[in-house]
């Protein structure tokens, strides 16, 4: 009886420990990293993010990689234009205009454009929202991503 009892207590020691090291590998933030949105016949996933320095110490330059495939029948546009991203305290920080590697393009049916768009928000680590506003075409189609910002 005694062995039964001590392999009960073992096991239920395991399911505990099991559960305290899944719960460790999952972020308090939000992580929509990889996941993707469709609207107005594109499908797009923001693919990773990176904080880099800004000129302003006290802003930083979020990076976002999208990845955008057309899967409507017509040629479609996207870019780093078409995306903000708000901070906790419901700020829209648009595209930072001033960095020339900003994606954008057209995108015939059924093909893929990849690129980053950079934004400078407030430095430290924060959870954003990145939301697809196109400012041209179907405007009322919107797509929503949430994601914690690394420290830089």
């Amino acid at each position: 009886m005694k062995k039964s009892k001590s392999w009960i207590a073992l096991f239920i020691l395991s399911l505990t420990l099991v559960a305290v090291v899944a719960a460790c590998g999952t972020t308090a933030g939000a992580n929509d990293i990889g996941k993707t949105r469709t609207a107005n016949d594109l499908e797009i996933t923001v693919m990773h993010v990176e904080t880099l320095n800004s000129k302003n110490d006290k802003k930083q330059l979020a990076k976002i990689d999208f990845e955008v495939l057309n899967v409507g029948s017509d040629e479609a546009g996207a870019g780093a234009g078409d995306f903000v991203v708000k901070t906790e305290n419901g700020k829209k920080h648009s595209v930072y205009g001033m960095h020339a590697n900003n994606f954008g393009d057209a995108i015939a049916a059924g093909k893929t454009l990849r690129g980053s768009g950079y934004y400078e928000v407030p430095a430290g680590k924060q959870d954003v929202t990145v939301i697809y506003q196109p400012a041209v075409g179907k405007a009322d189609q919107e797509a929503t991503w949430t994601i914690t910002l690394p420290e830089k």
